[in-house]
């Protein structure tokens, strides 16, 4: 699970600070375009995998598994970043657990990043 207040105060205490606000905002964004890939491509299969050729399908399926992992990776990133500037602020981690590409970590970091943009658009205004 990642920390909301965490995130909360980060924005809080870097909310003159354009470039690093940025960069929170960026890291936060790349959650929602991890959950993106992993939609379009697990929607895509379950629409195609009886319309399109073996070979066709494969490649397509193998493109966005493609930008799936870089996004998934991306993530990782993003959330070591987030932990850093937590750190720096004395706050506790965004995530507290490993980040890792390594599994079962890979996907606990995964799995936390999808709960928290679920939640985010559950909860819109």
């Amino acid at each position: 699970m990642l920390c909301e207040e965490t995130i909360a105060k980060l924005i809080s205490i870097y909310k003159d600070d354009d470039k690093i606000l940025k960069t929170i905002e960026q890291s936060i964004t790349s959650f929602e375009e991890y959950h993106s890939a992993i939609f379009k491509m697990e929607l895509w299969m379950k629409v195609f995998s009886n319309t399109v050729s073996g070979s066709e399908y494969q490649e397509n399926v193998s493109l966005m598994d493609k930008s799936r992992t870089t996004n998934h990776n991306s993530v990782l990133g993003n959330v070591n970043l987030l932990n850093r500037l937590a750190n720096m602020n004395n706050l506790p981690p965004v995530y507290d657990g490993i980040v890792s590409h390594d599994r079962p970590y890979r996907r606990e970091v995964a799995n936390a990043v999808l709960e928290y943009v679920e939640k985010i658009v559950k909860s819109r205004r």
